[in-house]
């Protein structure tokens, strides 16, 4: 996730946290985030709320992982004193792709994701009596798996999740059981 991102949602925590806390003036008693560090350390943005009483509460912490790992936001309002988190994919994004099988061939010949997803495909197999499945690899000598999913005999839907790779470029998928028939580009932006 790009540290603008990160500090753009750490923002909108805050505000909502200030807001639940009975501040009406935006940006009246809220320290602004900081940039999130350089090298190689595990980047993080924190602001703070001043309560009436002059005590400091935190009110959102954005961090974010190393690659494929996830980022958490965390929320804590004054008022309310409820907490409330959310958990996306280290790329920000939650994608879903629907995928079919079907006379022995994909539907799709490329399939773009951003680095990082969490990405959910929703697989049906409408070949009858036939086993497919759906299967991620760095090229296509398939001999290094991102993931690889069950492999289900059709008429069949199946749902398959996975973390897309953190780095943008052009992947391989397949079916395991029809290798050379049933393949495509996996794309990662």
């Amino acid at each position: 996730m790009r540290p603008s991102v990160i500090l753009l949602v750490a923002l909108l925590i805050v505000s909502a946290g200030v807001l639940a806390a009975g501040c009406t003036m935006p940006g009246g008693n809220v320290t602004a985030p900081t940039a999130p560090p350089t090298g190689t350390g595990t980047p993080s943005v924190t602001a703070t709320v001043t309560t009436p009483t002059g005590t400091e509460t935190p009110a959102a912490t954005a961090t974010t992982a190393a690659a494929n790992a996830t980022t958490v936001a965390t929320t804590t309002t004054a008022a309310a004193n409820t907490t409330t988190t959310a958990t996306t994919a280290a790329g920000g994004q939650a994608t879903t792709v629907d995928l079919t099988a079907e006379n022995i061939k994909f539907d799709k010949s490329t399939i773009t994701v951003p680095a990082g997803a969490q990405v959910t495909v929703n697989f049906t197999n409408k070949d009858n009596g036939i086993p497919h499945n759906f299967a991620v690899y760095t090229d296509s000598s398939a001999s290094q798996n991102i993931f690889k999913g069950e492999i289900v005999t059709g008429p069949a839907t199946t749902t398959y999740t996975f973390t897309a790779p953190a780095t943008p470029g052009t992947y391989f998928f397949r079916c395991d059981v029809h290798p050379q028939q049933m393949t495509g580009d996996f794309v990662v932006q």
